[in-house]
């Protein structure tokens, strides 16, 4: 099972996280996976757990994680195509197997325990792929709008990558 974070507003509209191992912790500290740098993440501030089902487990936060626009008391199932708020950060959930999500990531996206990457490292640095990234947000359009026509897919990439 691949799980992807893809973000949904701001300068890195587009923007592909992988999700890597069984628990994948967000937060400020050190030994978080992906280390935002905001006030408004706690140290540690949700984990992501990836097993039979994908779940958000809320870790005690001061400014909550929220799925589809409510609150997550302790933990909630993740599914393809939900949209996850973490403190400030905004992003659309991806789920799927090696053939349905997309594995291009940009430079500086991949993060891990021993390794972890915050978003400020390398200031300036555009680290989006276009071509992967509005292939993401078309895929999930379709996923919320299952009346997509071949025909249109074009023109919609084509306007997607105007914003990347």
């Amino acid at each position: 099972m691949i799980v992807q974070l893809v973000v949904a507003m701001g300068n890195r509209t587009g923007q592909i996280i992988p999700v890597s191992g069984e628990k994948f912790i967000i937060g400020r500290a050190e030994d978080c996976h992906l280390r935002p740098r905001s006030d408004l993440i706690s140290r540690y501030h949700c984990a992501i757990l990836v097993g039979n089902d994908v779940i958000v487990r809320d870790l005690g936060s001061r400014n909550g994680v929220h799925l589809n626009g409510e609150k997550v008391e302790a933990e909630r199932t993740l599914k393809n195509g939900d949209k996850l708020v973490i403190g400030p950060l905004e992003f659309y959930v991806h789920i799927g197997t090696d053939g349905d999500v997309s594995t291009e990531s940009p430079t500086d996206v991949y993060t891990s325990p021993s390794a972890a990457t915050t978003w400020r490292d390398h200031p300036g640095e555009d680290t989006r792929t276009t071509d992967s990234s509005a292939t993401v947000l078309l895929n999930h359009l379709k996923s919320l709008n299952q009346d997509v026509k071949t025909e249109t897919e074009q023109p919609v990439l084509d306007f997607l990558k105007k914003f990347m």
